[in-house]
């Protein structure tokens, strides 16, 4: 007979709990930024109210020329958070190992990690001019060293023995990122993605301010500029669905997925 273990049932439990916890939490969040516009609506001039931005919303979704901004952000987002994540993982694995060139990109990432977005904007305007390619260097610049800084305490958090092992066993580099480091760091890579997934958003929004005339920045701007505030507040409200929606239907079931394994307890008697 098969029974499920007390500490199995209280683990499940507590995962269930947290669920119900996190959701509560996001709703009570939620509920404050709308009261916050509520009352900004209410005291101010230049807030529109709740009920006109929703009423715009159909005529807004039907126009076939915001389409092509959305799409074009939410490319350039994932494609130069791809390149950080490769990149940040690369330095996290230099600077793990140790030796000249492990100082030399630690060096590097402290260095990147004091440079303001803005800043970083300008800096590819001035170089790339008003090119797409601008926009991938700012974002990858500006979030891979929080990348490698998280890979980084992984890799530091590894088991030295199997380290010693790979270098019994004269494991080349490849061999070691693929068997050893790789598995160890999924967690991590996990906790790296989400926590500059939303980073990338607003580091791709201020890029496309500067840097290009598409994208979801450059419309907001464009709206802002000439003071048609509904249309500003949609697409703000645009950047939040979709930054909120794939992270919470895409980002974290995956990660539930892969990593549920740490969550079984199940023993059979």
């Amino acid at each position: 007979m098969t029974e499920r273990p007390e500490g199995s049932i209280a683990d499940l439990r507590k995962a269930v709990t947290d669920r119900w916890l996190d959701f509560f939490l996001g709703l009570a969040g939620l509920g404050s930024l709308v009261l916050v516009w509520w009352v900004g609506s209410r005291t101010t001039t230049f807030v529109p109210s709740i009920a006109e931005v929703v009423s715009s919303i159909p005529e807004f979704v039907r126009e076939e020329e915001i389409w092509p901004d959305v799409l074009a952000t939410v490319r350039r987002v994932f494609g130069a958070l791809a390149i950080a994540m490769v990149t940040g993982f690369g330095a996290a694995y230099v600077m793990s190992r140790g030796g000249l060139w492990g100082q030399v990109v630690d060096r590097y990432v402290s260095l990147m990690l004091g440079i303001p977005s803005t800043i970083a904007a300008l800096l590819a305007l001035f170089i790339f001019k008003r090119s797409e390619v601008g926009v991938y260097f700012v974002v990858a610049i500006i979030t891979f060293p929080f990348v490698a800084l998280t890979l980084l305490q992984g890799l530091r958090a590894a088991d030295r023995r199997l380290d010693e092992m790979s270098d019994v066993y004269r494991f080349p580099m490849t061999a070691h990122v693929r068997h050893v480091a790789g598995p160890h760091l999924v967690p991590y890579t996990f906790a790296a993605l989400r926590n500059e997934y939303a980073h990338a958003w607003k580091v791709v929004v201020l890029a496309e301010l500067f840097a290009v005339n598409t994208g979801m920045g450059a419309r907001f701007a464009r709206a802002f500029d000439r003071f048609l505030l509904v249309d500003a507040m949609l697409w703000l409200l645009v950047f939040m669905v979709i930054l909120l929606g794939t992270e919470y239907l895409l980002i974290l079931p995956v990660e539930r997925r892969v990593l549920r394994w740490r969550g079984s307890g199940q023993v059979s008697a």
